[in-house]
């Protein structure tokens, strides 16, 4: 068997690269609010990284939520049940819904707390109407994430993937349009890149309903009859809830972090946006391929075939680990480069730098860690793997980054040295978990 066989190469690339191109999507669009807005200055580059660092943790908890339905909507297609996925669908509207209110809430309670951390004065002044705009645009996703996860449950990752890249394009014009007022528009600096986000979703959103009706992927009289029932919204639930939290356990981590960074001056917080956001676009491709994973072995769990759940894992694993030895290469000897793509500022270039030395150690870990949770998403296993996520993060890495970068001095590059411990226990513990549920389910 060849090498390309043994990765089911012609099995997962159909899968994987539709949601790697949409995820890489959204992370672009935050990585050019960065770009366009570190043009602005420092402040407000630090500006930004402090209203994402808070935004994307209630954000990463929505997107959690949503991951529930994908694995019960695939083992549904698997069993061919097609009317019970769309009952799970209205359904996972109503609960994204409700999400979206929760998380709003969420994200000023952590804004308030985030205020009193001792950040820059500055930064706080700068960073609120971008905060407020942003935070609008949380349920216009939360429901275009119920029919992209609906879809993929279906193995259909195309959609998602032509609307993720036509909202997150929509979005990168609005910011030029909106951040430095080309062409006539109004000059709105910061608040025109959190406008231009607002609208993005918003039309991915209508986009994605009318591709749900228009190509019948949602039948109209199976719509009309399902009923939200507490017997599925409690489905949707338990797999969405720990799956929520595995995720704002890591990027809360990541949030602290920028918090701790925060009281070391705007420059080196500036740095860890830039270095956070580059990053940020080989972890999110990453988990384009732990969503083929959660199809395919959701589907073959619906199939009863054990044996071919294992196979495309260890498939997945593979692909996963030459993917980010790849971008870890690509930061290590761009590490001088990339930074300037960002900022003028040589302080916080050549802070950036060194970060993403730290991000080239950690980037198989990341990667692996990623694909893992969606493995275990298809066997319907979240409970033990947010225990570990929390354990990885705030028993282990958060503590290390205040002994490494605060009472050792080492600053940034301590914080994240710290940070790259705690990914590489997770992925570990995540790794192992899957493989041995599987095998007990097999027997």
């Amino acid at each position: 068997m060849s090498f390309w066989n043994r990765l089911q190469w012609r099995q997962n690339a159909p899968l994987a690269l539709p949601v790697v191109a949409g995820q890489v999507g959204h992370i672009a669009a935050s990585v050019a609010d960065s770009v366009m807005v570190g043009r602005l200055g420092t402040i407000p580059l630090a500006a930004v990284s402090l209203a994402n660092s808070i935004l994307s943790v209630p954000l990463v908890f929505g997107i959690g939520m949503a991951y529930g339905l994908t694995p019960l909507v695939a083992h549904a297609h698997g069993q061919r049940r097609r009317a019970k996925g769309q009952q799970l669908f209205k359904n996972a509207v109503a609960v994204n819904v409700a999400a979206a209110v929760l998380m709003t809430i969420m994200a000023y309670a952590m804004a308030w707390g985030a205020e009193q951390t001792g950040q820059d004065p500055r930064v706080i002044e700068a960073y609120r109407d971008y905060f407020f705009i942003v935070s609008l645009s949380y349920l216009p996703f939360m429901l275009f994430m119920a029919g992209k996860q609906y879809l993929e449950g279906l193995g259909e990752t195309k959609i998602p993937m032509s609307l993720s890249i036509a909202g997150n394009s929509l979005n990168i014009v609005l910011n030029a349009l909106l951040i430095y007022g080309w062409f006539g528009f109004p000059e709105w600096g910061m608040m025109g890149a959190g406008v231009a986000t607002l609208i993005a979703r918003v039309a991915m959103m209508l986009g994605m309903y009318w591709a749900l009706f228009s190509q019948k992927r949602i039948d109209a009289e199976i719509w009309a009859t399902a009923r939200v029932t507490l017997h599925r919204v409690w489905a949707l639930l338990k797999l969405g809830i720990p799956t929520g939290f595995q995720y704002i356990f890591e990027v809360s981590a990541f949030a602290l972090s920028a918090w701790i960074i925060g009281t070391y001056g705007a420059t080196a917080l500036a740095a860890h946006q830039v270095a956070i956001s580059l990053a940020s676009i080989s972890y999110m491709a990453a988990t384009g391929l732990g969503a083929a994973a959660t199809i395919r072995i959701g589907q073959y769990l619906g199939q009863r075939d054990h044996g071919s759940a294992r196979e495309a894992a260890t498939s997945l694993f593979g692909l996963t680990v030459l993917f980010m030895t790849f971008t870890g290469l690509l930061f290590l000897f761009g590490r001088n480069l990339f930074p300037f793509l960002y900022t003028d500022d040589a302080a916080v270039a050549r802070l950036a730098g060194q970060l993403l030395i730290v991000a080239t150690l950690f980037q198989i870990s990341d990667g692996m860690q990623a694909t893992a949770l969606g493995a275990l998403r298809g066997i319907q296993d979240v409970k033990m793997p947010t225990v570990f996520t929390f354990v990885a993060y705030y028993v282990v890495a958060l503590p290390l980054e205040w002994i490494i970068g605060t009472y050792f001095d080492f600053g940034a590059v301590g914080v994240w040295f710290a940070l790259a411990v705690g990914l590489t226990l997770s992925a570990a513990a995540m790794t192992w978990r899957f493989y041995r549920r599987l095998a007990v389910m097999a027997r």
